[in-house]
């Protein structure tokens, strides 16, 4: 076949033999699971065997980049990565992971010649890959392994390999801290669940990657008039001037209710981390920007005086030490900021760090814990035990090396519960997640992280985590985004037991549209602005550019149903993986109040009008499951469900 939008081959790289090799993409993988993702999903299937070590040989490592990434469409550069989560759950499960990073490793791979790479088995000795149009080589790594941090290693390989796009990992993936990150590109991260770890249990230091290839496109005029169209809408947008300056900081009075903890009053936290104070900290005039994104909301750091002076770091946001300041009492941002370059340098997990420190250091003030269990540590809220305690994270030594193994393993040494921990932001599956919603209201994002096999809201957010829009927005710009039916629309906005429309109802289509973005590799922060008014990403336009992009024929119904496909395939993984309807709950963190200096906070609808309780959750779930059309008792796809998706012959035995 033709390959338009799609390179057209699979890289297969096995450490254990030191050999690589290509196959092609086969047609029937585009026409069921589109691209990126939901590719990723079906090759990790092949590939891999369930109840494996997620740090052992046999636990294989697979990118993709999706059809529209590395053409000209605005933020189509997401790179997937998915492999079994080092993390493991209460009772020890361990969950599929599908990281999603930005930067341009993803179109840089699309340029050399492959939509996806299969990476099996350990390498004797330290290596990195280096992927050059349609060709690659495993090449020695002892040079950095042990002696480079993420930074210092990409400037290595790109000194060897000019242009490339670069992943590397830092100590904690070597040591295989459970929640450590790969770093994409000096400012992109690769997941907050460990495939760091993963790379680290390979010998796998870094990825370099250039080509010279190009995306073919089977109608470059009609493709080019709808990506023009909408390249020229983008600039339309008001605060994009801003954006380019600060980021998604340039949203504070919007973004900052979603990443609060309730540390501080409000008003001291935005006197100590407001938008203003970041000014002080740029590098440059202009963020960083993915490959031909025209948003550039990529931030970096520079401490220009104190002890930290000349420090300069990058990745997210500078919403990232906004949220860490507040959690560990830091009145000075620098010190969030050095917190942050140790992540960074180090490859792990900023939020998962801090939030396991601010746990420990808690319960140690209040007597819960002693010197005996720290092993002698002090561990009182001051920036200096903070700082030895990330250090410590990062390389698996002294307290850090309990700590590095994540909440549950750590709550079994120390005795304690994550779920008691009322300061947390909640942990689902052994994760603790990002955005607490008793802050940001039981949004369909929200109500992702109970159903998500991922626990993490990335790729569910849309204008609806914007709080308190008017109704009418969210049904005729978002849902209608969506493709629903009048009688699904009657559904979701028609069902008033639970505020003003069936958030669970609500959260199923939200959740396939992920799919959809992520396997397309299109970056959902263009998702966000149509309540302005303005032309954004939503699935009528992507069918348009699909279609145009690759020759393939769609609409949003069909791209829905591919999303529905790759979400059913991921959530039945799981299942191979030992989780059942019982491991998608709501954590008791989220159904006690929050004390605040404002006062109580609770879960409440998106409204902010209904309180919601276990009751509540437990009878959204279960709509939830009806919307989907999967069986409400065991929580997975009925065997109708699975031949309608044609995935019966995948999972036959997994089917009620």
């Amino acid at each position: 076949m033709d390959y338009f939008g799609y390179s057209g081959l699979v890289l297969k790289v096995d450490l254990d033999r030191g050999k690589v090799e290509s196959e092609t993409l086969s047609k029937e993988l585009i026409e069921k699971f589109i691209g990126g993702w939901g590719i990723n999903l079906k090759l990790f299937r092949d590939w891999s065997k369930p109840l494996v070590d997620p740090l052992s040989p046999e636990n294989p490592l697979i990118l993709g980049a999706g059809p529209l990434v590395g053409t000209a469409v605005p933020g189509a550069v997401k790179l997937v990565a998915t492999t079994k989560s080092p993390i493991a759950d209460r009772a020890g499960k361990h969950f599929i992971d599908c990281a999603v990073a930005g930067g341009k490793f993803g179109p840089m791979l699309k340029k050399a010649g492959y939509d996806h790479v299969i990476i099996t088995g350990r390498a004797s000795e330290p290596v990195y890959l280096s992927i050059e149009n349609k060709g690659a080589e495993i090449l020695d790594a002892s040079d950095l392994w042990g002696k480079m941090d993420t930074y210092e290693t990409t400037d290595w390989l790109l000194r060897r390999h000019p242009n490339a796009a670069v992943i590397s990992i830092g100590k904690a993936g070597e040591k295989l801290v459970r929640y450590g990150m790969a770093i994409v590109d000096r400012f992109a991260t690769l997941g907050r669940f460990g495939v760091g770890a993963v790379m680290g249990s390979k010998n796998l230091k870094a990825i370099a990657v250039r080509g010279d290839g190009g995306v073919r496109i089977a109608e470059p005029d009609e493709f080019l008039r709808w990506v023009r169209e909408w390249r020229k809408d983008i600039e339309k947008n008001p605060i994009l001037s801003e954006w380019r300056v600060l980021g998604i900081t340039a949203g504070w009075a919007v973004h900052s209710p979603l990443v609060r903890e309730g540390v501080w009053e409000y008003s001291r936290w935005a006197e100590l981390y407001g938008p203003e104070r970041w000014v002080e900290f740029k590098c440059k005039k202009r963020n960083s920007a993915c490959y031909g994104c025209p948003m550039s909301c990529r931030v970096d750091f520079c401490i220009k005086d104190g002890k930290y002076r000349g420090l300069a770091s990058f990745t997210g946001s500078y919403m990232l030490p906004a949220r860490v300041g507040q959690r560990l009492e830091l009145e000075d941002p620098r010190e969030a900021v050095k917190l942050l370059d140790i992540c960074n340098r180090a490859g792990m997990c900023y939020f998962t760090t801090s939030q396991l420190v601010n746990w420990v250091t808690r319960l140690y003030g209040r007597g819960k814990i002693s010197k005996k269990t720290t092993g002698g540590e002090v561990l009182e809220r001051k920036f200096d035990v903070y700082l030895r305690l990330f250090e410590q994270v990062a390389s698996r030594s002294g307290f850090g090396k309990i700590l590095a193994d994540g909440w549950y393993p750590l709550a079994r040494r120390i005795g304690a519960d994550p779920d008691e921990f009322e300061e947390g932001t909640g942990v689902f599956r052994g994760c603790d997640v990002i955005q607490d919603a008793r802050f940001t209201r039981l949004h369909p994002q929200a109500f992702s992280h109970f159903t998500s096999p991922r626990p993490h809201h990335g790729g569910t957010q849309s204008v609806y985590t914007i709080p308190n829009l008017p109704l009418e927005v969210l049904r005729e710009v978002d849902a209608k985004d969506m493709g629903l039916s009048e009688e699904e629309l009657h559904r979701i906005f028609g069902d008033h037991r639970f505020g003003r429309f069936n958030v669970g109802r609500y959260a199923r289509h939200a959740e396939d549209r992920m799919a959809v973005y992520n396997s397309l590799g299109v970056c959902i922060v263009h998702a966000l602005w149509g309540f302005l008014g303005i032309k954004y990403l939503n699935l009528r336009w992507i069918a348009k550019i699909y279609s145009s992009a690759t020759g393939i024929q769609t609409s949003v119904d069909k791209l829905k149903k591919g999303g529905e496909r790759a979400f059913t395939f991921w959530k039945l993984l799981n299942a191979e993986e030992g989780f059942s309807k019982e491991d998608y709950r709501c954590s008791e963190v989220w159904l006690n109040p929050r004390k605040t200096p404002e006062g109580e906070c609770g879960l409440m609808d998106y409204y902010g009008e209904i309180r919601i309780s276990r009751a509540e959750v437990e009878k959204l779930l279960e709509e939830y499951y009806e919307e989907r059309g999967w069986d409400k008792k065991t929580g997975l796809p009925t065997l109708e469900k699975l031949k309608e998706l044609g995935l019966e012959e995948n999972f036959r035995v997994r089917s009620t």
